[in-house]
């Protein structure tokens, strides 16, 4: 399952967008299940981004892939994500492939960290 990091939403309400939302997902990302009736055009740009991630796991992934998926987030909300996302991780076994610009989010996420430059893929150091 691929997150972008800005979040693209079809349907009028948050609720049409996945059919087997997980209301502990949206409880660890500090939503109830109200969340659900909003209107997307409501939703601030860090909501929508916690939103996308507890509709990218509505859909039972077996891998997730994030690109950038806290940057419109801030401190405490990139924790609530970040602490779902390793959750998840443990509890399913599930991969993640995190793409962050952010060196100290790399450190708390990252068990192997790779840079891409001039066309190269090569591990990287933990900086």
């Amino acid at each position: 399952m691929y997150l972008a990091a800005e979040s693209h939403w079809w349907d009028p309400r948050v609720r049409d967008h996945a059919t087997d939302w997980r209301p502990a997902d949206l409880d660890a990302l500090g939503f109830d299940t109200d969340a659900l009736d909003l209107p997307v055009q409501r939703l601030s740009s860090g909501e929508r981004q916690r939103l996308a991630l507890a509709r990218a796991l509505a859909h039972a992934p077996s891998v997730l892939l994030l690109d950038e998926p806290s940057a419109n987030l801030d401190g405490p909300n990139t924790e609530r994500l970040e602490r779902l996302v390793a959750d998840w991780r443990a509890a399913s076994g599930g991969g993640v492939l995190w793409v962050s610009h952010d060196p100290q989010q790399r450190g708390r996420v990252a068990s192997r960290q790779y840079r891409i430059a001039a066309g190269e893929l090569t591990e990287a150091s933990g900086d």
